[in-house]
């Protein structure tokens, strides 16, 4: 394959399954505090539950910055799958996998792009969260869905001109 390094996706799916072990865990403290706040009555603990939720928040969107890279290799799969169309086993022939081989050749640039970001993402994750993820059991979640892309927003109406004043 050449000289650059391979995305281990074993390593990807056990990092991106502790780390949602790890929101798991620090959004069940934020309810441990909150309950706290509500049945001590203990409103010192607010700031504390505050700062929890953001962390968690950070936690959250490096799990969906994973998703998203998930999300395009997905994509592109499909892109090539619809490319091929159906293939009839019995009738294949050297054109027809030549032809393969043709569409194939671009689509595996972008993906070599999107596995780049795909091992530069994971380096970032181990680098920030790995001390606090290292021993945490993996937890399975079934990646939701690609959210829809929302709809542009309409332009803002220019404002109106101002009166001359005569």
């Amino acid at each position: 394959m050449g000289d650059h390094i391979l995305l281990d996706l074993e390593e990807w799916a056990l990092v991106l399954n502790k780390m949602l072990r790890f929101h798991f865990n620090i959004s069940e403290e934020i309810k441990a505090v909150v309950q706290a706040i509500r049945t001590e009555m203990k409103p010192e603990l607010i700031p504390l539950a505050e700062d929890k939720s953001t962390f968690g928040k950070v936690v959250k969107k490096a799990i969906r910055e994973m998703w998203a890279l998930e999300y395009e290799v997905d994509e592109l799969q499909h892109k090539f799958a619809d490319s091929i169309g159906s293939m009839d086993l019995d009738n294949l022939d050297v054109d027809f996998i030549e032809d393969m081989m043709l569409k194939a050749k671009p689509l595996q640039s972008v993906l070599n792009n999107i596995r780049g970001r795909q091992i530069t993402k994971l380096e970032e994750i181990k680098t920030t969260y790995g001390d606090a993820v290292k021993d945490l059991d993996t937890m399975m979640v079934t990646r939701p869905p690609k959210p829809a892309d929302a709809p542009a927003a309409a332009p803002a109406p220019a404002a109106a001109p101002e009166a001359v004043k005569a």
